[in-house]
């Protein structure tokens, strides 16, 4: 076994392997870690403190550079950057759980109601920074699972400025819009494409709009007891037609209002809901659901998106939009609602479920810090660990109290302050 290097708090720089080690850690270039080791080590009057160590190094560097010339000045110079840039990183470390200058100093550590002056975490509002993007004025519109016609809903009810190209169907066109509410004036999306349970399923929305999509378009003829005969597209989940002719009547309409809300909107905010889906064989479409008939399997086969594919997916969707709406953002929020059925053979739901959160979650922190414009809101760990009784009796949605608060939560953090 290799001798350890030893550091200690009370004496410094023990010995030469601790001495070794540190320059290594600092300087990229062999041939400075070497001479500065020679010269330490050999030093009458050895180091001891870190303190010490840095004041020698500076020294050095100090008196070095300004008589050396050529090649040499430039290895001195880069390896003077070097202990610049491990003296800056040290000091971010040094300060990396202090809360003096983070965006919120109490969301640093967890909360405890058991220390002094602790709160708990019903108490807590998961915010850390602020964004002020937005105000009554603000073009906003949203997409996503059903968790996201509620926040529509509630952005509508408080009176900000919700985009909706395409009101929800009457069925007087033969276009039917399950749960159609004609004495609710609050539309559940800014155009009528339904649930959007997935990424691919976003971003081939747009795809479609902006006439850079693929594939064949499909209707699902389903017959029900009351002898009642409806077309459903699998691309739209929620949203059915009288018959053929009556999806064909209103496909380019459709399209239009798509690519209306998405270049009229300022703010927009995704949903991201499930992480299991289902694609066509024939062109590896997703679709918005799970299959809805026993002979859609023979189309289909069941995947599971990794962190990579969803990462793919919505920053294609955002490079697409912004082509046409260059001040676009994006803000990304988990919807808490569960899987309803896991298709994975080896997992339960509940795990199942899980793994699809903690990949959406993942996914989404890469597409933060990856883009600019584009923010992450945190409504599904308000649901799970800061939310009061959070749950309807069904326990997998979420009560309409719930969301109020979710959305104050939302003022706090994208509100434009007066």
């Amino acid at each position: 076994m290799a001798e350890p290097a030893v550091f200690s708090d009370q004496q410094g720089l023990l010995d030469d392997g601790a001495l070794a080690f540190l320059l290594k850690t600092i300087f990229g270039e062999p041939a400075i870690q070497t001479y500065l080791f020679q010269q330490i080590s050999a030093a009458p009057n050895r180091v001891r403190t870190y303190d010490e160590f840095l004041e020698v190094l500076n020294g050095f560097f100090q008196q070095a550079i300004p008589s050396a010339q050529g090649q040499d000045r430039d290895l001195l110079l880069a390896a003077a950057e070097d202990l610049r840039r491990h003296c800056q990183e040290t000091e971010r470390a040094q300060t990396a759980y202090a809360g003096t200058g983070k965006a919120n100093p109490d969301g640093v550590f967890w909360p405890n109601p058991t220390r002094e002056n602790g709160h708990s975490l019903k108490q807590t509002t998961p915010v850390a920074q602020r964004f002020p993007l937005v105000d009554k004025n603000t073009p906003i519109g949203s997409a996503g699972s059903c968790f996201a016609y509620e926040i529509a809903r509630n952005l509508q009810r408080r009176g900000f400025n919700y985009v909706v190209t395409e009101p929800e169907h009457d069925g007087s066109k033969g276009v039917i819009v399950d749960g159609y509410d004609p004495d609710n004036p609050f539309a559940r999306f800014s155009a009528t494409w339904g649930l959007i349970f997935n990424t691919p399923s976003l971003l081939q929305m747009v795809e479609r709009a902006f006439a850079e999509g693929k594939g064949t378009p499909i209707l699902l003829e389903e017959r029900f007891p009351n002898g009642q005969v409806l077309y459903t597209d699998p691309y739209r989940e929620g949203v059915g037609f009288a018959s053929p002719e009556a999806f064909a009547a209103d496909f380019d309409a459709h399209l239009d209002a798509v690519r209306r809300a998405f270049t009229e909107t300022e703010v927009f905010i995704v949903t991201l809901g499930l992480n299991e889906c289902w694609e066509l064989k024939e062109n590896h479409a997703v679709l918005s659901n799970n299959p809805r008939r026993g002979w859609m399997y023979a189309l289909t086969r069941p995947r599971v998106l990794t962190v990579s594919e969803n990462v793919e997916a919505i920053e294609r969707f955002l490079t697409l939009v912004r082509k046409h709406n260059p001040g676009f953002k994006l803000v990304l929020s988990l919807s808490p609602i569960p899987l309803m059925a896991t298709h994975r053979g080896d997992q339960h739901v509940i795990t199942a479920n899980a793994h699809s959160k903690a990949v959406l979650r993942v996914a989404a922190d890469e597409i933060v810090a990856r883009n600019e414009g584009v923010y992450y809101f945190p409504s599904y760990e308000y649901v799970m660990h800061c939310a009061e009784d959070a749950w309807c009796p069904d326990e997998r949605h979420v009560t309409e109290e719930t969301v109020a608060k979710i959305m104050t939560m939302f003022d706090t953090m994208f509100i434009k302050q007066d």
